[in-house]
């Protein structure tokens, strides 16, 4: 367990040994709940200097889906945690926490819970078994009400207004229910065409709706008209978690846990101003699992928002003042006067601006730490690990920033590194910056990934080589405001096969000369590798791209010789395959059946299948009115209809379904009668195609059916 503090939470504990996947915070906010497959642990929020924490073994192989303390005052002791297709109510007292109640009545997974908002012994739970069931405690042997919802229900929210009503996620549709009307929901709103992850209610009104989803879209639904949508909050990234703040206009979002992207911070947005958001909270090293509201104490202006994330860690954020002014919220201080002095500060375009360029940066630069982050005194500072110590940059930002004025770089204390690779540092940051200001763009996040460049190009330079060292500056175009480790590299070669028997090649051709040219070399798996990789071998003014990285000018000296070019090739693979587009195209279907088969054996014949070509011949012997008396049909001679079921059964099993497929249409057509045909038809395809087609694929674009519907 580890304890830390910033500026902007203030506190900040590690428990590595629970592995817990839900969180929740009591109505007091006094405690917290973190529950997992081994322990349900309780750790007082009040006394945070205390490392006592305590922990609960819990005997179980599933793990905990979701948990919730019970919002009222009656029965604040109580909380509910599901597991699998079971929920469990807990009674936290005098230090030790005991189960109550076991609840069983859904049959698969419970994918959500939720206590009633003034009720304390009601519960609604809901199901991937497409039920919801509403709870009383006080007769907890079966639910009170079930409701039916035909699609599996992945969340469940009471109102916080109205205590009769509720709403449910079904994929992208929810649905409002009235425990007081049946079992039928009263109103139905189709909000997302991509599945719902959450569902929060308005604080202050009782018919606002949010929903989060994986479209990356935050809706806004007024349900007396749910037919559209009242805004739209658009975001980068799939959200998790949608929710209103306990202030204001404010909401906080936070990616889909699943996606892992790097996207670890929480963001704070003013409904009313949806374009961006008016804070990131940037702390957490892996993605947040869960965060609630803690409850606000008397004479404390700061809310206070608790977060879990998937590294363990527990953070508790203080909201300002001003961050409450930026959501629409008047605080109430005797302080005023200078709160209003920092809020016209925060307001202000040149604030806003460099707020915005915060918000936007990726704190995810590998080997790169933010430590901080102040919009209102307008600095940023990081810290970077190398082989030679750690380096602390300090970076201000002057009030005319960016527009021609470059920020102002300096290394803070605590720095270890020597004077010749902090003045190398400095000027790399500084020559960087002044190339982005002078076009007025900002320049924060390409300076740091230099930074990360040109520190890790030192490790590798050998004494000589960091004397030819020369600034490489990575154009922001290619580089700038990606997560470049997440980004694949493009294809240098590869192979499909397109259609029917065609096979496409491509691929880099290796030079001549040179085995060490970097065309020899692996292809990198991300963009960020060629970036890191690139700096000391480049000019100081060239642009580092996939094509500079491949494909460079030759020298004057080799004025006669030819670039690198790159090939497609094309291959026809139709000897690979049993299926054939020729004889697809020329074999006939119409006619005596004699003389199809000896028709179809020369267009065999043609194309190189002397197989076929005896198959063909060996079934135009069978239908040969000279291998049987007049008055015999060819499927009552002895070598009929078991030769021909045999010879049938052998081109399916091989795979070859076109052969197969001929057969049969071709011999279902020689009986006279149609119920004869089909039994001929039968016979031929359940010991042949049907028995074969389980082991034949995707290796044909023939329809067979249509073949067989054709005799």
């Amino acid at each position: 367990m580890a304890v830390r503090w910033n500026s902007e939470f203030f506190i900040a504990v590690e428990h590595r040994d629970l592995q817990a996947n839900a969180m929740a915070v009591n109505n007091t906010g006094t405690y917290v709940l973190l529950a997992g497959r081994r322990y349900i642990a309780i750790r007082n929020l009040d006394d945070i200097d205390n490392d006592q924490i305590k922990k609960f073994p819990r005997q179980s192989k599933y793990e905990v889906g979701s948990a919730e303390w019970n919002p009222t005052e009656h029965h604040s002791e109580l909380c509910a945690i599901s597991s699998n297709q079971r929920l469990e109510v807990l009674t936290w007292s005098n230090g030790e926490l005991t189960q109550t109640h076991s609840l069983r009545a859904h049959t698969r997974v419970i994918t959500d819970l939720n206590w009633h908002k003034t009720d304390p012994n009601i519960l609604a739970s809901c199901s991937v078994d497409t039920f919801i069931h509403i709870w009383d405690l006080r007769d907890a042997r079966r639910p009170s009400l079930s409701l039916s919802a035909i699609a599996e229900a992945t969340q469940v929210r009471w109102n916080v207004i109205n205590n009769h009503l509720l709403a449910t996620a079904h994929d992208g549709d929810v649905k409002l229910w009235d425990q007081r009307k049946g079992t039928a929901p009263i109103q139905y709103i189709s909000a997302h065409l991509s599945k719902i992850h959450g569902l929060d209610w308005s604080p202050t009104s009782e018919t606002y709706l949010a929903t989060s989803s994986q479209d990356c879209t935050v809706k806004f639904f007024d349900t007396n008209n749910p037919r559209r949508p009242d805004s739209v909050l658009s975001t980068n990234a799939p959200v998790w978690r949608a929710r209103f703040t306990p202030f204001g206009n404010g909401l906080v979002t936070v990616v889909v846990p699943q996606l892992r992207r790097g996207e670890n911070s929480l963001l704070l947005w003013n409904t009313d101003n949806r374009g961006t958001p008016v804070h990131t909270f940037i702390g957490h090293r892996d993605v947040v699992l869960e965060f609630e509201w803690r409850k606000q104490k008397s004479n404390d202006n700061d809310f206070q928002l608790v977060t879990w994330s998937k590294d363990q860690t527990l953070l508790v954020w203080k909201i300002d003042p001003f961050l409450q002014k930026l959501c629409g919220h008047e605080p109430e201080d005797t302080a005023g006067e200078d709160i209003m002095e920092e809020l016209t500060k925060t307001s202000s375009p040149k604030v806003q601006a460099l707020q915005q360029e915060f918000s936007l940066l990726n704190v995810h630069i590998p080997n790169l730490d933010v430590i901080k982050m102040d919009v209102n005194k307008r600095t940023c500072t990081v810290r970077v690990e190398c082989n030679k110590g750690t380096a602390l940059i300090q970076v201000t930002f002057p009030n005319a920033y960016p527009h021609g004025v470059p920020p102002i770089f300096q290394i803070a204390q605590g720095s270890t590194i020597d004077n010749s690779l902090s003045n190398q540092l400095l000027q790399t940051l500084n020559h960087v910056a002044q190339q982005r200001v002078i076009k007025n763009r900002t320049c924060l996040e390409p300076c740091l990934r230099q930074l990360v460049a040109t520190i890790e190009q030192s490790n590798s330079d050998s004494v000589e080589s960091k004397k030819q060292f020369e600034v490489n500056y990575i154009e922001t175009n290619m580089f700038g405001t990606f997560n470049n480790t997440y980004i694949p590299f493009p294809r240098t070669s590869g192979a499909k096969f397109c259609s029917v028997s065609l096979l496409v090649c491509f691929g880099r051709a290796i030079p001549p000369r040179r085995a060490s040219n970097k065309a020899d070399a692996p292809t990198p798996r991300a963009l960020s590798a060629l970036g890191n990789n690139y700096g000391s071998k480049s000019r100081s003014n060239s642009t580092v791209t996939v094509s500079s990285y491949y494909y460079q000018k030759p020298r004057r000296s080799q004025g006669q010789g030819r670039g690198i070019k790159a090939y497609v090739v094309v291959y026809d693979t139709s000897n690979l395959f049993f299926v054939n587009k020729q004889l697809g195209e020329k074999y006939i279907l119409d006619g005596d059946v004699g003389t199809i088969c000896k028709y179809n054996a020369n267009i065999a014949s043609t194309v190189g299948r002397l197989d076929l070509v005896q198959a063909w011949t060996l079934a135009e012997l069978v239908v040969s009115p000279q291998q049987a008396e007049e008055d015999m049909q060819w499927t009552e001679h002895p070598f009929g209809t078991q030769l021909m079921q045999s010879l049938i059964t052998h081109y399916a099993t091989q795979s070859d379904i076109q052969m197969a497929a001929m057969l049969c249409c071709i011999f279902g057509k020689e009986q006279e009668t149609a119920s004869a045909r089909k039994s001929s038809l039968k016979q031929f395809l359940i010991p042949g195609l049907l028995a074969a087609g389980k082991r034949w694929h995707k290796v044909t674009n023939f329809d067979v059916a249509s073949l067989i519907c054709m005799a």
